[in-house]
């Protein structure tokens, strides 16, 4: 009776994991579907860059630079750093730029409060009519700008740009975030895009249209995954959002991979953090049959996580049923043979990456053979944050390195 109830269980957990697998299969083969042209607008938006910053001073100087650098008049730009729990020179290195300063009263513990009170002073103001916001670590190119401008005139309310790594030749960990970053832009957002999906708003370089903004009463996300749990909020509003890959924000990500997994564990349990909030409002909301592909695909993008960690409970099963059935050799066998095409197919989808990315395949060898490790350490951060929460804010040091690619598309050295 109870192996029979052990059976249902492993059959049911199969059952859901390979549909989720089905559908974000099925999802990732639509990124070389065709699109629809946009229209170049006469008329130009004016934009508030808000950047949060939390000892920066190595990086947010470029930043700020970049952006009031941009093909685009610079009238229409107006750049804002909101230093939070600095213990350096970031204010004064942000002012140094040309950056103006918001100061945060109180205490603030994740960016989400810190956007919280700066979006709540400037989206008062009538000469703002987009917000951008960035982590103090980007760079974007030179036609940032032109490109977001031309995706709000053609209906958007919310936009995401495309993520590149901006020095991923540095380290295998560096370059593993590239190829991670390629994911998500061509069979998450570049996918979705162009069956009328919206993007995800996962990472950084969101705008949000000031009207949007102040219908929904401001930046209220209470998560440490402030760009989910927005993500989710615009979905429940039925916002309109657009991918802009022409828009390309360059990120640092952690060097190291000890850093990149207390990165990645606040990421994974910040998601799971929204899913507990948000997954009641939007199972009620798929009856609005008008929307509920944009919902669905929501919803299946907070469970993801949650996901990663049921889907060991069919392999379990399976393993104890060939130890059961034909003893523990050829489990350890059945088991060398599922890591052994696991790393080459992993190692093979990095080359593919990197083949259809701008990165040099070259220079990313280390990082392709290594990307199984990097991949595989997902699910071990999955079940941390399931039964540990979301960890806290731990500070990643930036080196400000950035490579002759990053240089060459952004015209910004220093």
């Amino acid at each position: 009776m109870f192996l029979d109830l052990l059976d249902e269980v492993a059959l049911v957990t199969g059952i859901l994991t390979k549909g989720v697998s089905l559908y974000l299969l099925i999802m990732c083969l639509f990124f070389k579907w065709p699109k629809k042209a946009q229209e170049e607008p006469t008329e130009k938006m004016s934009f508030a860059c808000v950047i949060p910053a939390r000892n920066e001073e190595l990086v947010v100087g470029r930043l700020v630079k970049s952006l009031l650098e941009q093909d685009y008049p610079s009238d229409l730009i107006k750049v804002f750093v909101i230093p939070n729990n600095c213990t350096d020179k970031t204010e004064e290195a942000a002012r140094k730029a040309g950056a103006e300063i918001i100061s945060v009263r109180g205490h603030v513990s994740n960016k989400g409060e810190v956007l919280h009170q700066a979006l709540g002073q400037l989206m008062l103001r009538d000469d703002i009519d987009a917000f951008l916001i960035f982590d103090a670590d980007n760079i974007v190119d030179r036609g940032y700008m032109k490109a977001m401008n031309r995706a709000f005139f053609n209906g958007a309310q919310v936009t995401k740009s495309r993520i590149e790594a901006k020095n991923p030749y540095e380290s295998w960990v560096l370059g593993c975030y590239a190829l991670y970053y390629d994911i998500f832009n061509l069979f998450f957002n570049e996918s979705r895009s162009r069956i009328g999906i919206a993007p995800k708003l996962i990472g950084t370089g969101l705008g949000i249209r000031r009207d949007l903004l102040l219908s929904m009463g401001g930046w209220n996300t209470v998560t440490i995954a402030e760009d989910t749990e927005f993500n989710a909020e615009c979905v429940h509003e039925h916002a309109i959002i657009r991918w802009v890959p022409d828009a390309v924000t360059y990120n640092e990500a952690p060097e190291r991979f000890g850093q990149s997994l207390k990165q990645r564990r606040r990421w994974v349990g910040g998601i799971m953090a929204v899913a507990r909030e948000k997954l009641a409002g939007l199972v009620t909301d798929i009856k609005d049959l008008s929307h509920g592909r944009q919902t669905l695909d929501m919803l299946v993008i907070l469970i993801l996580p949650y996901f990663q960690v049921i889907s060991l409970i069919p392999t379990g099963f399976l393993l104890g049923s060939v130890i059961y059935t034909y003893g523990f050799p050829l489990c350890l066998l059945t088991i060398a043979c599922y890591i052994g095409a696991s790393l080459a197919g992993l190692m093979l989808f990095g080359l593919i990456l990197s083949i259809l990315s701008p990165h040099s395949t070259r220079s990313m060898k280390k990082s392709i053979i290594m990307f199984p490790v990097f991949t595989i350490s997902w699910l071990p951060l999955c079940i941390m944050a399931m039964f540990r929460g979301s960890g806290t804010w731990a500070e990643i040091k930036h080196t400000g390195s950035i490579s002759s690619v990053t240089i060459r598309y952004t015209g910004t050295e220093a």
